[in-house]
């Protein structure tokens, strides 16, 4: 989960303002990190649930976020 939340916060930073510095007391920055990682977190968690439903079999996740 810390490498989706780096790697959304590097995006944001730097793909966004350029000096790869954002004001994070900023309503509108905290907004558009929130409205970022929410998608990356859900599908995260979908493959939790799924890999416990599936009891660890082979078909578990495969999102690559166990590597």
């Amino acid at each position: 989960m810390k490498e989706i939340i780096l790697k959304v916060l590097n995006e944001v930073a730097c793909g966004n303002t350029g000096t790869c510095q954002i004001n994070l007391q900023s309503e509108s920055a905290q907004e558009m990190i929130a409205s970022k990682l929410e998608p990356e977190l859900q599908r995260y968690m979908q493959e939790i649930v799924e890999c416990a439903v599936m009891g660890g079999s082979d078909q578990c996740c495969g999102g690559g976020y166990h590597d």
